[in-house]
């Protein structure tokens, strides 16, 4: 295993009888990282997250994993006629973590602790479960869908706490189908489809910005200012940086007496709807050529 790498799969498959599930995954998830997984229903993204959880055991493959991993999937069900504070009492116990520290966390993200877990709306259920999940400090914290029933400002909370747990050492395992959501947090991402790997790279956001005058000089400026992608196609600049960078790239191509004349967002949406017509087009021709046409 990679010093460096939290998760480590390599030609991970999982069949159940005749279906393939997950066919020859292999991915890296470096350590300290904030890490999306993306894929349609069905494309095998549980069935991969229950495997390097220990929670299901692949068909082939090796697999490495940091020691203290938790998992929080997207259904989670408690008994309905215990409140907040007792679960939490429970698994702090179980898992041995700090009580103090668990009811404070809740706390902060408004749970109700007195309420039964049957009067709770979704999304305090769904905070109560964050809650549960990072009882005892894991190193990698694998969350299937955790902003599913929260409302906007229960997905700020949550947001808020990956990026607090991540600043302090603790790798996290992302799915997500709000790729805006996984956009915002990720430093990587992986795409799968039909359990087969699509993609595994930086989570850059891409600029094409149309300007006039862009010269070598430019991006030679462009890259010791921001340590970044660029590239000039035509009169396109193509800036590989986050939405927090791109004022300064604009102002700097202003000071050198550069156009601009638009600005194109290219995020992990169109990314991701450019790989699955690519999967869905060389499918469709590796179809045609096993039926002899």
């Amino acid at each position: 295993m990679n010093e460096n790498s939290a998760i480590d799969t390599c030609n991970i498959s999982k069949s159940f009888g005749d279906c393939r599930a997950i066919n020859n995954l292999s991915i890296s998830v470096p350590q300290g990282e904030i890490f999306g997984f993306i894929g349609k229903n069905g494309a095998g993204k549980t069935t991969f997250m229950r495997i390097i959880c220990g929670l299901m055991k692949a068909s082939s493959g090796s697999l490495k994993v940091k020691k203290h991993i938790s998992f929080l999937p997207q259904n989670v069900r408690f008994r309905d006629n215990m409140n907040a504070i007792e679960v939490i009492q429970f698994f702090a116990k179980l898992r041995k973590g700090n009580i103090e520290e668990c009811i404070a966390f809740a706390k902060e993200l408004e749970i109700d602790l007195y309420k039964k877990i049957s009067s709770l709306s979704p999304g305090q259920q769904r905070k109560l479960q964050l809650v549960i999940a990072t009882i005892g400090e894991p190193e990698i914290l694998v969350l299937d869908e955790p902003t599913a029933g929260l409302d906007p400002m229960g997905v700020q909370q949550v947001r808020g706490i990956i990026k607090v747990l991540n600043q302090k050492g603790c790798t996290i395992f992302i799915s997500s189908h709000v790729l805006m959501e996984l956009e915002n947090l990720c430093h990587s991402i992986a795409v799968i489809e039909k359990g087969e790997l699509l993609y595994e790279g930086a989570c850059s956001i891409v600029y094409e910005i149309e300007a006039e005058g862009i010269d070598e000089k430019t991006i030679k400026l462009l890259t010791q200012l921001k340590k970044k992608k660029f590239e000039v196609k035509g009169n396109m600049l193509i800036a590989e940086v986050n939405r927090h960078e791109l004022p300064d790239v604009l102002w700097l191509l202003s000071e050198n007496c550069i156009k601009v004349y638009g600005v194109k967002r290219q995020g992990i949406e169109a990314l991701y709807n450019q790989l699955i017509k690519e999967a869905s087009c060389n499918e469709r021709h590796h179809d045609f050529v096993k039926e002899g046409y």
